[in-house]
């Protein structure tokens, strides 16, 4: 046995490390489904008997963390058929039609708004389809708009504990509230946001000029044809999400758990919305009951907690908080610092989910073995995650499914373009983030 193994054998410790580490290889190059990864690393392990069964189930598969990503998503998909988000950004197409850069702006700051306040995949799904019809109908190249909303989708979702999945997953695990999240993250995430399109607008103040006669074509977009005709639903769905929206940003002071508020209000959601599973009841249509399952992504999660719970179960989680201790001389603003910057590097090169799920048991073991509070190792893995998911198309669910549309749409948003200019700007904001880190939160 070594000083970082507590419960296996040395060849199931190993084990361990190989398995996860196959499984994350998997997860980022995308050539099966993550789902299916996570759960065969997962029963990998337990076959094995690297992880007891009941240990998995009971310490490793986080239930609360699980049933708040499910609920949100479930509030988010039933808001979108509403019809409203797609509204709002049809809208400000046709309103900002003749200036380019506005537009992007706009788009962004309500990419940023939506993630922030719903989720960052439904902010790619709804302003994506109208990036691509507003810059072919000006005759314009669409690269810049996905960059500046893609880097907004991952900055703005770190504003909140509702925002991107890391941020949810940090929030359901109770390490932080949505009110300080509120008053320690959210002006740096202005400040942040502020320099992207300053950066945009420095690069592409000059070619960014469509012609008048092209602006005419975007008339064509009505965004009264989005909302839903069942106003009823749009007014029910709309008022249900925003009383769970607003109840989870005072979880902290009524004292109630963010997994039980997201799901009453997704349960409110569903029975508000009773008449399509009535219907799927009744039509027998079972195949499209798993389907959704399955886009909840709860099995993936389950799997790859319990992946994760065995590099816990088998010490490596606290040989590396010790050592990073050992490294800092137990100095939590070093620690915070270097968190911030390893964090963002392993968002960028990586998909940020289960970096984070793998990094919160970690500084859980370096919150043990020091005396002095870790918040703010806490709010680096919230920021270091934002700024890195921006880095590159593959660090991210949002980031790939954008990627994905444009190429299916013929436009093909390549990674060496989206890099070469999203990479500096995130460099930029590294540096910004430290400075205010030390200024401000350490």
């Amino acid at each position: 046995m070594t000083e970082f193994s507590q419960g296996p054998a040395m060849w199931q410790a190993l084990a361990v490390l190989l398995i996860f580490a196959a499984a994350y290889v998997c997860i980022l190059i995308e050539k099966w489904d993550r789902m299916y990864t996570a759960l065969g690393g997962a029963c990998l392990m337990l076959i094995l008997g690297i992880v007891p069964l009941d240990q998995a189930l009971s310490n490793y598969a986080n239930w609360s963390i699980i049933i708040y990503l499910v609920s949100l998503f479930i509030l988010s998909t039933l808001f979108q058929k509403t019809g409203i988000p797609s509204y709002i950004v049809s809208s400000i197409v046709r309103k900002y039609r003749m200036r380019a850069l506005t537009l992007i702006i706009c788009l962004s700051l309500l990419a940023a708004l939506i993630s922030a306040l719903l989720d960052s995949l439904m902010a790619v799904v709804v302003i994506v389809p109208f990036i691509i019809i507003a810059s072919r109908k000006m005759r314009l190249v669409p690269a810049p708009f996905l960059i500046a909303m893609l880097l907004s989708v991952h900055i703005g979702g770190a504003a909140t504990i509702m925002g991107n999945l890391p941020s949810r997953m940090l929030g359901a695990s109770g390490h932080v509230s949505a009110g300080q999240m509120f008053l320690k993250i959210f002006p740096l995430i202005c400040l942040l946001l502020a320099v992207v399109y300053f950066i945009m607008w420095l690069i592409y103040r000059k070619r960014l000029i469509a012609a008048e006669a092209h602006m005419r074509e975007l008339l064509s977009l009505k965004p009264s044809s989005y909302v839903s005709t069942n106003r009823i639903f749009v007014w029910g769905s709309s008022l249900i999400t925003g009383v769970t929206l607003l109840v989870l940003c005072l979880h902290g002071v009524l004292a109630w758990s963010p997994a039980y508020i997201a799901a009453c209000g997704a349960i409110a959601a569903l029975a508000f919305n009773y008449k399509d599973i009535v219907e799927t009841i009744k039509n027998k249509n079972f195949v499209a009951v798993w389907h959704q399952v399955i886009e909840t992504q709860w099995l993936f999660f389950l799997g790859l907690f319990i992946m994760v719970g065995g590099l816990t179960y088998a010490g490596f989680s606290g040989f590396i908080a010790s050592r990073g201790l050992e490294l800092s001389q137990g100095s939590i603003p070093f620690l915070t610092v270097l968190l911030l910057w390893l964090n963002s590097f392993g968002a960028a090169m990586m998909d940020n989910i289960p970096f984070i799920a793998a990094m919160i048991p970690i500084v859980d073991h370096m919150e043990k073995l020091v005396d002095v509070s870790t918040q703010p190792i806490w709010w680096a893995l919230i920021v270091g995650s934002g700024i890195g998911s921006g880095v590159t198309l593959i660090s991210s669910i949002a980031s790939l499914y954008a990627a994905s549309f444009t190429y299916h749409d013929g436009v093909k948003l390549k990674q060496s373009e989206y890099v070469v200019v999203a990479a500096p700007i995130c460099f930029v904001l590294l540096l910004i983030s430290t400075v205010y880190f030390k200024l401000f939160l350490l």
